[in-house]
């Protein structure tokens, strides 16, 4: 059986769909799995032993050209890939559900009154409803299993095999980062949204009262300011130089622990079994927590259709509360 999954961006959202394939093989273990991502984030796939092909597109880039030429022969190229038997749009935006038309054979999808853009709908042969209210890890895996045919329990992904691999050499950027006396913690204190931040004075607090090695990593400039900060007030708090996806995962990998907000690099330790401790404020708890990977999630209601953007209760997490837990993990 081959089958496509279409889930094109974020980097946090890839992540947690991915989990899904650990179940489907498990079930299907001679299907061919092919996976449509934006280039940016395609990378995370990489090395992941389930998935037989990577298709990267780029959207952005084909929206820069504002060609029509363009634009058909990227679907054309798309279509020889095909034809799949099951196609599983798990991202529900006009964009994936046009790509995963493009790909052939039969077509899965979110529920209309799921997804933010309904029209997405009109592109699928079958409809899936998914509990809404599930953590978004489950959601994904639910909608793969259930387009083809298979049961699926959460308890299949508490804790998940880790399934984000990395090359030989891509921990050479990061050799000289990491102690061997001392335990490893990374902070990511920037996500993808200024609400689920972290403030950064509070996270050099917590590099002081922890000790230990601890570096931050960081992706654009803004991200650089903020860790840079964070090391101005925590004198053994080390920047990370900026590293591409596999060499993050890397990163990752060799950590004793994680700390940081809903945002990618942290799920990539739940994703590792790296043990973490995940801040949730506006935004639902998307992971299925386990012994090793912590979540502290504040008392604010949690709006699942659209975050309030204006909700910033994530900032009011006591520090002493992340660092008790951190102390657990560590032993």
């Amino acid at each position: 059986m081959k089958v496509a999954f279409v889930r094109l961006t974020s980097l946090g959202d890839i992540i947690l769909a991915m989990a899904a394939l650990q179940v489907v093989r498990r079930h299907l273990p001679e299907c061919h799995i092919t996976w449509v991502a934006e280039r940016r984030f395609a990378d995370i796939l990489d090395y992941n032993p389930d998935i037989q092909r990577i298709i990267r597109v780029d959207l952005k880039e084909l929206k820069k050209k504002k060609s029509l030429s363009a634009v058909r022969t990227e679907y054309r190229r798309l279509a020889s890939f095909g034809d799949f038997d099951v196609v599983i749009d798990l991202h529900g935006m006009l964009k994936s559900a046009v790509i995963a038309a493009s790909l052939g054979g039969v077509r899965y999808g979110f529920a209309r009154q799921m997804i933010k853009e309904p029209l997405a709908g009109l592109f699928y042969n079958r409809s899936v409803p998914v509990p809404l209210d599930l953590p978004a890890v489950c959601r994904y895996t639910t909608l793969a299993v259930r387009s083809l045919g298979l049961d699926f329990l959460p308890d299949e992904l508490c804790p998940p095999k880790p399934y984000l691999f990395w090359g030989a050499d891509d921990g050479a950027a990061t050799d000289g980062y990491f102690a061997a006396d001392r335990p490893n913690i990374l902070f990511v204190p920037e996500t993808s949204a200024s609400y689920k931040n972290y403030p950064p004075e509070k996270f050099a607090r917590i590099a002081n009262l922890l000790q230990g090695n601890i570096v931050i990593c960081h992706g654009n400039q803004q991200e650089f300011l903020t860790a840079s900060l964070i090391a101005e007030r925590a004198p053994h708090v080390r920047v990370l130089p900026r590293l591409n996806l596999n060499q993050l995962k890397a990163a990752v990998g060799r950590c004793d622990l994680v700390i940081g907000g809903d945002s990618g690099p942290t799920h990539i330790a739940w994703a590792c079994g790296v043990p973490s401790v995940t801040l949730f404020g506006a935004t639902p708890v998307c992971i299925c927590p386990t012994t090793k990977n912590r979540v502290i999630k504040t008392l604010s209601k949690v709006n699942l259709r659209k975050h309030d953007a204006t909700d910033h209760s994530v900032r009011d997490i006591p520090e002493d509360v992340i660092v008790e837990q951190a102390r657990e993990l560590l032993g």
